[in-house]
């Protein structure tokens, strides 16, 4: 449990960084979908930018969790890493078209999806949290 906390909170730090950091971030359609729902006053852009954060990294553990089952099939061809770096493709991509986020920063991206592939392998290996 302490490992899945650790994850979410060193996902949901780099995703920030990734989305505070870029320049050209356009997250207007998603202000205007909380002012639809009610919430314009409530949401700045730093509370947004932590709920997007917090959405890609739920959904990544989500999805370790829902295809724990099938990595031992998918393991038979292909390496751990490709796992790793597949599921946060997916979530992170899954997150960015559905709440619409524009224009953030290409180089901070695949840097996230190294850096978060690479924390999931050493956390999957237990390093991050000896006994």
């Amino acid at each position: 449990m302490l490992k899945h906390i650790l994850n979410l909170v060193f996902l949901t730090f780099l995703n920030f960084n990734i989305l505070s950091l870029s320049t050209s971030i356009d997250i207007d359609q998603l202000y205007l979908d909380f002012e639809i729902i009610g919430f314009s006053g409530f949401f700045n852009q730093d509370l947004t930018f932590i709920f997007v954060s917090l959405c890609v990294s739920f959904l990544s553990i989500f999805l370790i969790f829902f295809f724990k089952p099938f990595i031992e099939i998918y393991l038979l061809h292909y390496l751990r890493y490709s796992f790793y770096l597949l599921i946060n493709m997916l979530s992170i991509s899954t997150v960015y078209i559905a709440l619409r986020i524009y224009g953030y920063s290409r180089f901070l991206l695949l840097l996230y999806l190294v850096i978060s592939t690479f924390v999931f392998i050493l956390s999957d290996k237990n390093y991050l949290l000896r006994k």
